[in-house]
């Protein structure tokens, strides 16, 4: 038997890093504002893997943010 490591999040989902369970859970706590996002005008990724890859990108970029401490003006 193998013992493991693994990282929860709020949701009951397990992840093999802490990194990917950081990204996870700020999804989480973010994400009606992400989809209002992808949903608006703003995002001219509609077609649905680049929607993905959009998705992504704005949560990794809020995650950045967060760990280099830059606030808003």
């Amino acid at each position: 038997m193998e013992n493991i490591v693994a990282f929860k999040t709020s949701d009951g989902t397990l992840f093999e890093t802490k990194e990917q369970a950081e990204r996870h859970e700020l999804f989480l706590s973010k994400e009606s504002h992400i989809e209002d996002f992808l949903d608006s005008s703003y995002n001219s990724y509609t077609g649905h893997a680049h929607r993905a890859m959009a998705r992504t990108t704005v949560v990794n970029w809020e995650l950045w943010k967060s760990k280099n401490e830059i606030a808003p003006k």
